[in-house]
């Protein structure tokens, strides 16, 4: 970026979540997107502890409400995507391989798979197996996309969903997808800071258009018309209970349904942006193509059911992408590369500073066993300012301890913590009469940072990690 606008694309690359592809790998003197590809993010040190961490969330988070987990190939017979229609309607966005006489597709969706499961478990356990049937997947995808439409994490040919499809009878359509709707609004509210309201969200009912179906729509204008008539409804009674826009837009649906789209306002390196999140689509087609109605009339006798595709964020990378520019680079604790930064001032006296050296290290370590990623700097008073104005422009932890001759005199922690809410820093002093006294008074801080994750999956992710070289 030119001048002092930073976007997306800088703070990853601050914070060491992506590697700019645009940067020169070192000694080869080639740029790094020459080997990655365009389009394929390449996501460094910082950026698998971000990616891990909410895994970990999302994969609790939807275990407690009923989802069962599943992870599935990046590749497939292309006859797996004839047998869905992506080769008659999606061909066009399709990475296509052909392996000794047989083509093979990477995956651009995780759906034909999702029902592959669903129909094995079902041949295997019969009426055992409840409606609705609730299967999720942090899934990884491609799709083509013009190499002039790339940017960043924003827009891009590979990317991570959190994918989830649930088989219903028509008759819990609505509470499915109202429940679906809570499940956006407790994970973006709870791990993200983001609250919905109509200042920042707006759902988008977006339908089909009736003169290419057929051609770009699968099925037929009357199963539309029924499908598109409820979810209408049930748009009109999310809008209403929460007090947000609803709008329409003809010709966006799915090719194999309908769908709800959830777009939000964030702030950008441009101003005010919208983007599209999360989606909840209707499916009346891949019930058929995969003969779902013939085994639930089987099984249960009654063939009513509908698949409901739905993603809470979308694709991760263009959530995180726009996430960045709206909070300018600061994720919260749980999902931070560096959540707690320690800095040693040290004052030239030897004595003195051997025991603040002493008391960082052994908080480090503490940090360290308790699951923390933790980065120690050393510092001195006259170059303490510059230190933390390079911290602050570039890692940013959630959490920055001082430790110098003031606080060993005193028997204190000066402690530092980033405020989403304020957008700001909220300095606290821990006084203790012993370091295990401020550690655990310490931890209680960190908890309290955690409790929006702990309240919705159970428990918050920690994934220790020494990592100093980064400050």
């Amino acid at each position: 970026m030119s001048g002092t606008v930073k976007d997306h694309i800088d703070y990853a690359y601050e914070l060491d979540l992506a590697i700019k592809p645009e940067s020169s790998v070192p000694i080869i003197n080639r740029e790094y997107g020459v080997f990655s590809g365009p389009g394929v993010p390449l996501f460094s040190i910082g950026g698998g502890y971000f990616r891990h961490a909410l895994q970990q969330i999302l994969v609790n988070f939807h275990s407690r409400r009923g989802y069962l987990v599943v992870e599935t190939p990046l590749i497939a017979s292309s006859e797996l995507f004839k047998l869905s229609g992506h080769m008659d309607f999606y061909k066009s966005n399709m990475y296509i391989l052909n392996i000794e006489d047989r083509e093979f597709v990477l995956k651009p969706m995780n759906c034909p798979y999702h029902l592959l499961i669903f129909l094995n478990h079902i041949a295997r356990f019969r009426s055992k197996v409840k409606l609705p049937f609730k299967i999720f997947e942090i899934g990884r995808v491609h799709r083509f996309e013009p190499s002039g439409s790339l940017y960043g994490l924003l827009r891009v040919r590979g990317f991570t969903q959190d994918d989830a499809h649930i088989i219903t009878f028509e008759s819990d359509t609505l509470n499915i997808i109202l429940n679906v709707f809570d499940e956006i609004k407790l994970l973006l509210e709870s791990v993200f800071n983001l609250p919905i309201s109509q200042d920042n969200i707006r759902i988008r009912l977006s339908l089909s258009d009736k003169n290419l179906i057929g051609k770009d729509f699968m099925g037929t204008i009357e199963e539309w018309s029924s499908a598109e008539d409820t979810l209408e409804k049930i748009t009109s009674i999310i809008a209403e209970k929460y007090g947000i826009k609803a709008s329409i837009g003809v010709g966006e649906a799915a090719f194999y349904g309908p769908k709800i789209d959830i777009i939000m306002t964030l702030k950008s390196s441009s101003g005010v942006k919208e983007w599209q999140m999360g989606t909840i689509q209707f499916d009346f087609n891949l019930p058929r193509r995969f003969k779902i109605y013939d085994i639930i009339r089987e099984v249960y006798g009654d063939n009513r059911v509908y698949i409901i595709h739905r993603a809470l964020i979308g694709s991760i990378e263009r959530f995180l992408g726009g996430y960045l520019e709206h909070y300018k680079g600061r994720l919260p604790l749980t999902l931070a590369p560096i959540q707690v930064a320690i800095i040693a001032i040290k004052t030239g006296d030897w004595e003195v500073d051997e025991v603040i050296l002493d008391k960082t290290i052994n908080i480090r370590e503490k940090l360290l066993s308790n699951g923390l990623r933790v980065g120690l700097k050393e510092s001195t008073k006259t170059s303490l300012p510059g230190d933390i104005r390079s911290i602050e422009s570039t890692i940013k932890p959630p959490i920055i301890i001082y430790i110098g001759a003031r606080e060993v005199r005193e028997s204190i922690l000066t402690i530092s913590i980033f405020s989403h809410k304020e957008m700001k820093r909220i300095s606290k002093t821990i006084k203790y009469s012993s370091l295990d006294e401020a550690l655990t008074e310490l931890e209680n801080i960190i908890r309290g940072e955690e409790e929006g994750v702990i309240k919705i999956s159970g428990f918050a992710p920690r994934i220790p990690a020494d990592l100093s070289h980064m400050l």
